[in-house]
């Protein structure tokens, strides 16, 4: 087996408290270049295992997304249209946080094993994984564990927040340092970092910076600059637009130059039967050959309810579902079998406020799924189970998310210039599918306040990136909009909950896991 898989394995096996105490080196030694590559595939493997099919169950809170885990319409219709599952907190966070380390102890013991003169771009690239972990981390858990070097002493001191964000700050800008200059040079063109890719994120760094829990306001002008960059200069770094949105998720395209950051796998990547993301399986009517897409994942009530209609919801959420009925034909009055009957398929909305069963029970995302090639991997009528993640990219950062930070930043700073505006209407002509780099009747109307226009370009990020890794949940926290998710739902749509001993005072990060804070008292 090859180096990088021998050392997730035991890094599997090993304690928490391992990564913050010294223990006996489980690495082999690293004595070639094609060994030092499996490592850093090694972490992006644990990329992988970290966006698994539980993933967004650590973001459940949020409003775009619902488990309806506890829920139940029995008071309400005398009947139960969902059973009740429970989720385990503990371990999803556990395992997100575990699978995080493993890949910065890998890097940290890769980065005092590379030649600095002919490993320039390897530095690079570890930077800005490292950085990417440690931004999931902070977003996820606070004031996480800062370790920089293999040999860490478990009494590792408790970060400030501020603490964790100039950690990642300064490795994204040693990454930039390091990374080649474009996607052509990248290490695998079109897939590996570069620095563009490294602006495009330390731009999200800044964004969240600028909010809560840092508060630091100053960071939204270095959010612009940085995303100004990556736009000024898309083309270069081969970034851009996709004139249609459903092509993001074509199973076909394993690279779209609307990708920053993404993992490119297909059916035989390491994990994926077990753990792709997020999990769907579908359902065949016998009589009409229809496909019915099902999940654990559905979008809150009223989330969907004040998602514009648009083409993007269209293409984003399943808008109803498929009932069967017999209708009375004349000409088969006399047809022993059928009984004068014909089999019609109706297509009903969905109306979550008043029907909730139904939604419940069918509606979900579509982003992620290519229904054409679920139709080719299905056989018979017989309910089959598939991933979303069969033949796919994982997209955890795009170019959309590029041209709305800018948009937002620029609006938070005070009055927005035309280039604030064009960022966020390319992204409204898309959704409603008109040319997006000509003027139209979806863009925003000119001559809003700086709050206004910020307030604007939010509830868009929330339409384009809903249910996506590094989406809605993280400007929630941000934003510091916990008091308004009540005012975000209706009656019947009963919120996720998370054990309050499981969550720090303010209640948007998860504590590290237990053992962690057994072992370490400054936690």
């Amino acid at each position: 087996m090859k180096k990088y898989l021998i050392i997730l394995i035991v890094m599997s096996l090993i304690s928490c408290d391992a990564i913050f105490h010294d223990e006996d080196d489980p690495y082999l030694t690293i004595d070639s270049y094609q060994e030092k590559i499996d490592i850093i595939n090694g972490i992006y493997i644990n990329l992988i295992l970290i966006h698994n099919s539980d993933y967004f169950k650590a973001l459940r809170r949020s409003d775009d997304i619902n488990l309806y885990n506890k829920y139940s319409i029995r008071d309400l219709y005398g009947g139960v249209c969902q059973d009740i599952y429970i989720v385990d907190d503990a371990d999803i966070a556990a395992s997100i946080y575990h699978k995080a380390y493993t890949g910065i102890v890998n890097i940290n013991k890769l980065l005092t094993q590379l030649d600095e003169g002919t490993d320039q771009e390897l530095y690079g690239e570890l930077y800005f994984l490292r950085g990417y972990l440690y931004l999931k981390l902070a977003r996820l858990f606070g004031d996480p564990p800062l370790v920089d070097d293999y040999d860490v002493n478990y009494l590792i001191e408790r970060p400030a927040f501020r603490e964790v964000y100039e950690f990642i700050e300064a490795d994204l800008l040693r990454a930039i340092d390091y990374l080649p200059d474009t996607y052509t040079g990248a290490r695998v063109p079109n897939e590996t970092p570069h620095k563009g890719t490294a602006k495009a994120l330390l731009a999200e760094a800044y964004l969240s910076m600028a909010g809560y829990p840092v508060n630091d306001k100053s960071k939204y002008a270095e959010a612009a600059a940085m995303a100004g960059d990556v736009i000024e200069n898309a083309e270069f770094y081969g970034y851009g637009l996709l004139p249609d949105l459903v092509d993001l998720w074509k199973n076909e395209r394993s690279y779209v130059k609307e990708n920053v950051f993404g993992l490119f796998f297909d059916i035989d990547s390491y994990g994926l039967t077990e753990n792709a993301l997020p999990g769907f399986y579908i359902d065949e009517d016998y009589y009409e050959k229809d496909l019915f897409v099902r999940s654990p994942y559905h979008p809150g009530f009223y989330f969907f309810d004040h998602f514009p209609d648009s083409y993007r919801k269209i293409k984003t959420l399943t808008k109803g579902y498929y009932e069967t009925d017999e209708v009375f034909n004349p000409e088969k009055e006399d047809d022993p079998f059928n009984i004068g009957d014909d089999q019609v398929l109706y297509y009903t909305l969905f109306d979550p406020a008043n029907d909730p069963c139904p939604f419940v029970q069918n509606a979900v995302y579509t982003k992620w799924v290519d229904l054409d090639m679920l139709k080719r991997y299905s056989s018979g009528y017989t309910r089959s189970i598939f991933r979303t993640a069969l033949e796919t990219n994982l997209y955890l950062l795009r170019y959309a998310h590029v041209l709305l930070t800018y948009a937002e930043a620029k609006g938070r700073m005070g009055e927005p210039d035309a280039s604030a505006y064009e960022a966020v209407n390319m992204i409204r002509r898309r959704a409603n599918n008109v040319d997006y780099s000509s003027p139209s009747e979806y863009d925003l109307t000119p001559g809003l306040s700086g709050a206004q226009f910020a307030d604007s370009v939010v509830l868009e990020r929330a339409w384009e990136l809903c249910f996506e890794p590094d989406g809605r949940w993280f400007d929630i926290v941000r934003l510091d909009l916990k008091d308004e998710l009540e005012s975000q739902k209706y009656p019947n749509d009963v919120a996720d909950e998370v054990d309050e001993n499981l969550l720090s005072d303010d209640w948007y990060f998860f504590l590290i896991p237990q053992e962690d804070r057994w072992v370490n008292p400054n936690y």
